[in-house]
């Protein structure tokens, strides 16, 4: 074989393996609970993936220290399946917990308070994401002013 040939075979051969790289879908899942620490002024946002009913689903869970146009309101936390926007809502009502639909899925957020040793300041929230009952995302959200 002459060398312009292997050399064209071997670009050739270099060439679809870099692309075939580049097309495969993203296989993690459930990297865990994560610190998510958010300030005045700044969102912050963790993703994260998990099988739910037999397919991989990513959702991103997003937190603000506070809320409104010029601030001062209450934090918020964020939901959205696939990078989508889908629940917003003031971390109070995250406390008892949100359902809602999705694709005919049931979708949950909740956070729980964490109190700190004194038992009277919330330090932190414990939010998760269930779809149908299966952990999706996970995050412990901490606020800073």
């Amino acid at each position: 074989m002459p060398i312009k040939k292997k050399l064209h075979l071997l670009a050739s051969m270099i060439a679809v393996a870099t692309l075939a790289g580049c097309v495969t879908p993203p296989t993690w899942t459930n990297r865990g609970p994560i610190e998510l620490a958010t300030e005045k002024g700044r969102i912050a946002c963790y993703t994260d993936a998990n099988i739910i009913d037999g397919e991989r689903m990513e959702g991103t869970l997003c937190a603000t220290a506070e809320s409104g146009f010029f601030g001062g309101g209450e934090p918020e936390i964020y939901f959205g399946p696939w990078n989508r926007k889908f629940i917003k809502e003031p971390v109070s009502k995250t406390t008892v917990g949100i359902t809602q639909d999705y694709q005919g899925k049931k979708v949950f957020l909740q956070c729980e308070p964490v109190l700190g040793s004194d038992k009277k300041v919330e330090i932190e929230r414990k939010c998760k994401v269930t779809i149908n009952d299966q952990l999706l995302v996970s995050a412990n959200v901490t606020y800073s002013k």
